[in-house]
């Protein structure tokens, strides 16, 4: 199929992307969409290119579905303006959308919340949690793995790092499903309302345990960035409460969807090329490789935004200053000019780790080791306690979530036996 066979937002493209990848890879590296008033990036090279240059290609772009260009008609609802406007308080530039040096500020303090010591030492914790989700359902011989595995794990997680007690975490859960709705998919007007007044209330729910937090310091992220002091131009300060909100929802993201899309696709990937799992299966030394290749393969984050500075020239392509980017990553991570028969899931594969799931240069994915932590331990003991993995046939044929920024699985029900 041609280039111009293909529309971006087209659920069937969204669902199955790859030919419209090998079209961009072919025809155009550097792809003008007019009419949305954006420029795609799809190889390897050239977006490699634009996330290790942050002067020329900025990242001061929001990344909702409102904001990309042409992808929504306006919407005059006062109602729904209003609530927009409450709920962009947690918008404010931090990590993903500030440039440097700004951005090093900010990142300096999730480091410390997520340095490598620290990750280490959650290994025995998030065990336990795994553990206690595979018991939750190991009798069954059946489970949805999206909902009852991948979901939970990192929504564990990041609860108790904001302080969610246990006793609340389905309450958590839901609340904060629907506060990123508006990020997974597009969404009708009343839609994003029920979002934006879930993300509201969120909003009030975490400045109300970052205040607990400054009387009572616990040993997890929400009171590192509730008791940081910021690096200023002039003399440090404490963040302000729209700093807090931006950082935490960011890190919900990261930290939640990306992680459990992965945990869900590469199960999706074992059940496919059995041949791949019975590796994996033989020698479990092979799980930390898996991981790269599922990512390269099945990339989470799909795409990201960035905007030109000044006129460029980018793959032979004239960019004028203020032209937005829409940098795809899973694109790049397919790209045969770097992996070589890029489509086949390989656990073997020697370049696997070189892939851009997790971006590179000052925008290096902050909570990646966290990530691969829980990914690693997931398959861990899914692979030790389970076994003879396939889809159950009472269910239809799973389904990606039509989100053209994240990419994972609406359901997986498989069927498995006890290893």
């Amino acid at each position: 199929m041609a280039l111009t066979d293909f529309n971006l937002m087209d659920p069937q493209t969204l669902e199955c992307p790859y030919p419209f990848y090998e079209a961009l890879h072919e025809e155009a590296p550097v792809h003008l969409i007019p009419e949305m008033g954006i420029a795609v990036v799809s190889t390897f090279e050239l977006l490699s290119e634009v996330v290790h240059d942050p002067k020329t290609y900025s990242s001061g772009l929001a990344t909702g579905p409102v904001d990309l260009p042409g992808a929504f008609d306006e919407d005059e609802d006062p109602e729904l303006t209003e609530l927009r406007k409450k709920a962009a308080r947690s918008g404010v530039p931090t990590l993903l959308a500030a440039d440097p040096p700004f951005h090093a500020r900010y990142r300096s303090l999730v480091n410390k919340a997520l340095s490598a010591r620290r990750v280490a030492g959650m290994e025995n914790y998030v065990r336990e949690i795994v553990t206690d989700l595979i018991d939750g359902f190991i009798n069954n011989g059946k489970v949805d793995f999206t909902k009852e595995f991948a979901d939970e794990l990192p929504m564990s997680v990041v609860a108790d790092q904001i302080g969610v007690p246990r006793s609340g975490l389905k309450e958590f859960k839901k609340r904060a499903d629907l506060a990123i709705g508006g990020i997974e998919r597009q969404v009708t007007p009343e839609e994003e309302r029920n979002v934006l007044q879930a993300k509201l209330e969120f909003q009030e729910w975490l400045l109300e345990r970052a205040e607990e937090r400054r009387e009572n310091p616990k040993d997890d992220i929400l009171t590192t960035l509730a008791t940081a002091e910021l690096e200023t131009d002039d003399e440090p300060r404490p963040l302000n409460d729209d700093e807090i909100l931006s950082i935490i929802e960011q890190l919900q993201v990261a930290g939640k969807e990306t992680t459990a899309h992965l945990i869900g696709s590469a199960m999706l990937l074992f059940i496919q090329n059995p041949d791949q799992l019975t590796k994996v299966q033989r020698d479990p030394s092979l799980i930390g490789n898996m991981i790269e290749e599922a990512l390269r393969t099945e990339t989470p984050v799909r795409a990201l935004f960035r905007t030109t500075t000044r006129e460029v020239t980018l793959g032979g392509v004239p960019l004028p200053k203020g032209t937005v980017l829409m940098l795809i990553y899973a694109a790049a991570n397919r790209d045969e000019c770097e992996f070589a028969n890029a489509g086949d899931f390989e656990v073997e594969r020697e370049n696997a780790r070189s892939h851009l799931a997790f971006s590179a240069g000052p925008h290096y994915c902050v909570g990646a080791a966290l990530a691969r932590l829980e990914i690693r331990v997931a398959f861990e003991e899914v692979l030790k306690r389970m076994k003879h993995f396939r889809l159950d046939p009472d269910y239809p044929e799973p389904k990606r979530q039509t989100s053209y920024i994240l990419r994972g699985l609406e359901e997986l029900h498989i069927q498995f036996e006890k290893a």
